[in-house]
């Protein structure tokens, strides 16, 4: 029974560490000035993010469009023949069409070695 708790445990640990799951953990700094730098380091850190997400915010949607353009364009064709040579005219990337995602890793970096350079650190 203990083996069995032993494995199990010992399967949910590589699962979450193969699947990026298991986070750092983060030892900030101790002294007055370092609380206030890291929390600058956050709020650089909340700023970065915010400029990530506003820069794919308008591009969100457009896949939408795009496939309501074609459909709107293609619709009066009836041989299916007709309307996907139509959608490939009017949509040659095709329909695998995916709206951006912010991408946070360079924030996420800079406030690692921001906070690492106020006097904490990560384990």
């Amino acid at each position: 029974m203990r083996n069995r708790m032993l494995i199990r445990a010992a399967a949910l640990l590589s699962t979450l560490a193969l699947c990026g799951c298991w986070a750092d953990k983060v030892h900030r700094p101790t002294s007055a000035a370092g609380a206030i730098c890291a929390e600058q380091c956050d709020q650089q850190r909340y700023s970065c993010n915010s400029s990530a997400e506003n820069l794919v915010s308008g591009s969100r949607g457009s896949c939408q469009s795009q496939r309501e353009h074609v459909e709107e364009r293609c619709s009066p064709w009836v041989k299916d023949s007709d309307k996907q040579r139509c959608q490939l005219v009017n949509n040659p990337g095709g329909p695998s069409c995916v709206d951006p995602s912010p991408d946070y890793g360079s924030c996420t970096t800079t406030w690692r070695s921001c906070i690492v350079s106020c006097g904490g650190w990560f384990e």
